[in-house]
């Protein structure tokens, strides 16, 4: 992968646009095209150019050219990049508390997860994040529930048990789906389609808006309702970026952000019951299920995990407070 290459030829194609004069802002997709957060970078760059008047140019690159978030992540706190928008998750590799976002029913609906992103708990816990790692969190919100998708159907009443369920690279994932007595077993997120279909997993999680791109129900068709963990989205930029900007565009690019934020919202809101629905006329079957055991399950493993140090002891009880 050649980043400069991909970095030079987006600053040559926005310069040919727009003119030299502007303020530009490279701004990062690294999920794919046509993905939620692909759509919600798309959103957030066209009010920033909507509310600048042109005077901040938007370097979009989609697609995932520079690499997985995490690694974009390690790209804007070097300064190569300036933002990105992505899944609240990977947060998590600079500010390890907001691990708590990917553990299970932490939050009650989405406005407890809008009260905790506007909180003074989550401004503290990516304080460091903000400057040590250069990296500062313009918006964050909450998109939809995740749920669950198997290759086969559990029994009536049934549990995860023994089931090799995909998650992603973050650890309280894997905390999580041990405590709810599944096989987790981390794979890309390109590849778990092929890793359902020849049986590498018997499952996995995610947002339905996200996972319809990826046909996860045409090789898992039985979607089962768990609304384990709040799917997340953020937008970040370079600290030392911002900082170079005027007062004026710092606002706008805050605000657009913010708004950003809450469209992502709306959108998975709206297109979650669709998206639910074409699934099933797909062939998918959708099952309402009752998650009290599973619960019950994360809860009992919060104060161990909070002893091994995977986020602060208390954190957990004081989100519930938020």
């Amino acid at each position: 992968m050649n980043i400069k290459a991909i970095l030079m030829g987006a600053a040559t194609a926005c310069t040919i646009a727009f003119g030299a004069s502007a303020e530009t802002l490279t701004l990062v997709n690294a999920d794919s095209i046509g993905s939620p957060m692909d759509q919600m970078n798309a959103h957030f760059a066209k009010l920033i150019e909507e509310r600048s008047d042109g005077e901040i140019e938007v370097n979009y690159i989609s697609g995932n050219q520079l690499g997985t978030p995490p690694q974009v992540m390690d790209q804007i706190s070097a300064g190569v990049v300036d933002a990105m928008g992505t899944a609240g998750a990977w947060l998590s590799a600079y500010a390890p508390d907001t691990q708590i976002l990917t553990w299970g029913f932490t939050f009650r609906d989405g406005d407890h997860v809008f009260d905790f992103f506007n909180s003074d708990l989550f401004q503290d816990l990516t304080t460091e994040m903000r400057d040590t790692g250069r990296i500062r969190v313009l918006s964050a919100g909450p998109t939809e529930p995740r749920v669950a998708f198997l290759t086969e159907p559990l029994e009536e009443g049934g549990n995860f048990n023994d089931r090799k369920m995909r998650i992603p690279q973050i650890q309280s994932y894997l905390e999580l789906w041990k405590a709810l007595g599944a096989q987790p077993t981390q794979v890309a997120w390109s590849e778990v389609y092929l890793a359902m279909s020849t049986g590498v997993v018997e499952g996995a999680e995610g947002p339905p808006t996200a996972a319809i791109s990826q046909r996860f129900h045409e090789v898992a068709p039985n979607v089962y309702l768990t609304n384990h963990v709040w799917a997340t989205s953020t937008i970040v930029i370079n600290e030392d970026k911002f900082n170079s900007l005027s007062p004026e565009h710092q606002e706008i690019v805050k605000q657009a952000a913010l708004d950003s934020a809450v469209w992502a919202y709306d959108d998975a809101t709206t297109r979650r019951e669709e998206v639910l629905a074409k699934m099933k006329e797909g062939g998918a079957t959708i099952n309402q299920y009752d998650a009290s055991g599973l619960q019950a399950a994360a809860r009992e493993a919060v104060a161990k995990l909070e002893a091994d140090g995977l986020w602060r002891e208390g954190l957990f009880d004081a989100v519930q407070q938020q």
